[in-house]
């Protein structure tokens, strides 16, 4: 059986960006008029048609290409050679492919040949061209952005959650948000406060990654980032500023800490269930923590891990509660304020990122530049030392009576905060068996460093507190 093989093609391509002039309209009516004119009939053409496909993508790639190539037709028209490919090595590719299989590549314009030593010569000369014009195309964009970047302008796409783009003396800038800047700063109290990236997350109505990726980058600071780098200006040094900041860098490098802390796994509030003396009571037998539990009928328990006692919740609290009300239920509560300081910290980090910058940028630079670059380093000198003579990062805990006895207090809280009053001041209660009368022992013990302040009888610092 002989293998049937299509004698014409016509190929016809049409980039992403639209084009009137080079539309598949105006390839086909092109194609039709060539094989008309070198005598042959149209309507024995079969078309492959790769619609919004790039130039540069690989013959194999394209859906048409691929289906001509398989055909393996005799003549291939196209309209110009860009439509074959934009890049010499695939040209080369298709002409390889084409000598191969015994088929001739033509264009519509007559500047490709293949049939002939000169047209294969300056097809090759014309490839090379299409690939040099999509690269200068293509440096032509990247410079421009880069230079919009450098002047601190909006080069393309959607803007960042916070800001809005601006026009001003015909082009794009970045200015605040106010509706979406005021979430932002809400959710970032909260989540500096103790609250999760999670839940404030849901506050800004972005996705968690979205919201996590916006706290890490340097947006919120009025700054860009590019590849994974910082934008600078022309002495690559200077951040460039893009739009006001709607965080500054003390309250981002607070978000940062707190987005540590929870990665850690530091500083996570107590589950609700956890029992109110939970790691404050112990076994007499092993020594081993009691755990919170349940009977058969659902009543809270302490119970021994070990299985030596076990008490209900209700019993051992009720008495923990009494023995601390009879303590220090009259003492007045105070509370810590902290006053004084001044916390430089993320300024003095800033000053050193730029400096590593600075000598970077110095380790390279010619005699021309390295006098600018001196005085540069000298003023970024006289700014550290600055920041370094204001930062008091130490602060002073000041005392303060709330107006409230220790009773009031213990009656306005809840479960956790109940637990922290009791390890504050040292609580450690001991069950026993069943058999003695009194099978708990509850102790009031000072830290090692409370431990000289306590006179007999009396109450530590931290107690009347």
């Amino acid at each position: 059986m002989t293998e049937h093989r299509a004698v014409l093609a016509i190929y016809l391509r049409l980039s992403r960006v639209s084009d009137d002039s080079a539309s598949l309209e105006t390839q086909r009516s092109s194609a039709h008029r060539w094989i008309l004119a070198h005598g042959y009939n149209p309507a024995d053409a079969v078309e492959y048609v790769d619609a919004g496909v790039s130039g540069a993508k690989p013959l194999e790639a394209r859906k048409g290409m691929a289906a001509l190539m398989a055909a393996r037709p005799v003549v291939i028209v196209a309209w110009k050679l860009d439509r074959f490919a934009r890049s010499v090595s695939e040209f080369l590719r298709l002409a390889a492919w084409a000598e191969a299989h015994g088929a001739s590549i033509a264009t519509t314009d007559n500047a490709i040949d293949t049939t002939t030593p000169t047209g294969r010569t300056v097809s090759m000369v014309l490839a090379a061209l299409a690939e040099w014009e999509l690269n200068e195309i293509a440096s032509r964009i990247a410079d421009g952005h880069a230079t919009r970047r450098s002047q601190g302008r909006w080069s393309s796409g959607r803007p960042p959650f916070g800001y809005r783009i601006e026009r001003r003396d015909g082009a794009a800038y970045l200015a605040i948000d106010d509706d979406e800047a005021r979430k932002i700063r809400k959710a970032v109290a909260a989540l500096v406060n103790g609250s999760t990236v999670a839940a404030t997350a849901r506050m800004t109505g972005l996705s968690e990654p979205q919201w996590r990726r916006l706290l890490k980058s340097p947006t919120l600071r009025g700054q860009r980032a590019h590849k994974g780098k910082l934008v600078c200006g022309p002495d690559s040094i200077t951040p460039v500023k893009f739009a006001e900041e709607i965080l500054s860098a003390a309250e981002l490098l607070k978000v940062r800490e707190r987005m540590l802390t929870l990665a850690t796994g530091q500083g996570r509030a107590p589950r609700r269930a956890t029992p109110m003396c939970a790691d404050m009571a112990f076994c007499y037998r092993c020594s081993g923590k009691l755990n919170g539990g349940t009977s058969d009928k659902g009543v809270p328990l302490y119970r021994c891990k070990a299985g030596h006692v076990t008490i209900y919740a209700e019993t051992l609290d009720s008495r923990v509660e009494a023995e601390f009300l009879a303590a220090f239920g009259s003492c007045p509560e105070t509370v810590i304020r902290l006053e004084g300081g001044n916390d430089l910290s993320a300024e003095l980090l800033e000053a050193r990122e730029q400096a590593e910058r600075l000598a970077a940028r110095m380790a390279t630079a010619g005699p021309l530049m390295l006098g600018t670059l001196e005085s540069l380093a000298h003023d970024l000198e006289d700014t550290y030392t600055r920041l370094r003579a204001a930062h008091d990062p130490d602060v002073r805990e000041i005392q303060v009576a709330t107006g409230r006895t220790m009773a009031q207090a213990w009656e306005m809280s809840d479960v956790p905060a109940r637990s922290r009053l009791l390890a504050d001041m040292g609580l450690r209660v001991t069950l026993h068996p069943k058999q003695l009368a009194d099978r708990l022992t509850v102790a009031w013990e000072p830290t090692p460093e409370e431990a000289p302040l306590r006179e007999p009888g009396g109450l530590t610092l931290s107690e009347i507190l």
